[in-house]
């Protein structure tokens, strides 16, 4: 039986404001709302690599609310089951020498969104075991492990036998392929439900910031969760802001790529800023930033100080008593993390967005007309 889903009230401009503290009474710091968008409960990948098929799912999930299309809680495991079969054919295509684990990106969900379809979470929930929680441990290891042997065969050419031996694996772990399924008492193929839904990667788009390449292109990102070599458009860093900004203020959400794993990331307090290097995160009103640039940003990238960690759903806009802007940031860690009226959600400073955020993918309707002809977007 599928779980009710309880859908948070969309908060108007200027809404309720909230405080929480760390440690003594001056150590607080306030917020309040400026925008937050409509989005699904908070979920947990679990132990899993798949927080980019969590935050693209919760992206898309918040997307059929926005486009009127109801509320509906889609399988991040069905679409993390067909993207592990890309994925394997990609591997085994360039004898593995490429990227293969349980990493991937948000382009991936939609691309396999066209290719597949998707499926209600009660169709597909990917849970073969008497558990609630997602463990992928054992099959990512049985998956690589195969897949080497396939490629390290000695014996002559490969067979297509090898598809049928993987796909039986994703089986007994996963769940078999829904075929065909009944859901608000209609029947669908994955494919029918999505094109009911109006879900399709022609809509989208993802931007990024970076001089290695030109402003204004589109560029395959160096990044080792790129497998399948998806096209970023580049765009200043103060560009990449206002448009985040804009977005979330014209009723879009945003789907984040980031690096999480510095320490001005604290998910347990629910709260990400750029601390000055050498300095301990000082979560206070008082706490100073890195004056982020953009050829810090860039150094920052190629010396592998920043990189692709996670994958997160922006869903609104937040004013610190400070004077700055953060962004709240739906995780996928679960919803015991954080604020107690923000469980499971992370606020982001500008400053750690502008050096941490590796892309960001939104709807190409929430680019400014300006932003779009430059990037020669219809």
């Amino acid at each position: 039986m599928a779980t009710k889903i309880k859908i948070m009230k969309r908060l108007t401009i200027i809404a309720l404001a909230f405080t929480f503290s760390y440690g003594t009474a001056q150590d607080t710091l306030s917020f309040e709302t400026v925008v937050q968008w409509d989005a699904n409960p908070v979920e947990s990948q679990g132990n899993t690599g798949t927080c980019w098929s969590f935050s693209a799912a919760s992206f898309l999930e918040s997307e059929l609310i926005r486009m009127g299309k109801g509320t509906h809680n889609l399988s991040e495991i069905f679409i993390a089951r067909q993207v592990y079969i890309n994925k394997a054919e990609n591997y085994v295509r360039r004898h593995g020498k490429t990227q293969f684990g349980e990493g991937s990106l948000g382009h991936d969900l939609l691309n396999a969104v066209d290719m597949y379809g998707i499926v209600p979470n009660e169709v597909f929930n990917g849970l073969q075991m008497d558990t609630e929680k997602h463990n992928h441990a054992e099959l990512a290891s049985i998956l690589e492990g195969f897949l080497k042997a396939i490629i390290a065969n000695k014996g002559g050419k490969l067979t297509p036998m090898w598809r049928n031996g993987y796909s039986a694996l994703l089986n007994v772990y996963l769940g078999e392929y829904p075929h065909n399924f009944i859901y608000n008492k209609k029947s669908y193929t994955p494919k029918s439900f999505a094109e009911e839904l109006g879900l399709s990667s022609k809509n989208y788009i993802t931007l990024t910031s970076y001089t290695h390449q030109p402003f204004y292109t589109n560029f395959v990102l160096d990044i080792p969760d790129n497998w399948d070599n998806g096209r970023f458009y580049n765009v200043q860093l103060d560009e990449m802001i206002e448009t985040a900004k804009k977005a979330l203020k014209d009723g879009f959400t945003l789907d984040w790529d980031a690096d999480v794993s510095n320490n001005g990331f604290n998910s347990r307090e629910g709260i990400a800023i750029e601390s000055p290097e050498g300095e301990k995160p000082n979560f206070i009103t008082t706490a100073k930033e890195k004056v982020v640039t953009q050829e810090m940003r860039q150094e920052y990238y190629d010396n592998y100080t920043v990189g692709d960690d996670h994958l997160m759903h922006i869903v609104g806009l937040a004013k610190g008593v400070d004077g700055k802007d953060y962004f709240i940031v739906k995780n996928s860690w679960g919803d015991d993390r954080g604020l107690e009226k923000f469980k499971g959600h992370v606020l982001v400073s500008e400053a750690y967005f502008r050096m941490n955020t590796i892309s960001v993918l939104l709807h190409k309707n929430a680019l400014s007309k300006e932003l779009k002809e430059k990037l020669k977007i219809n």
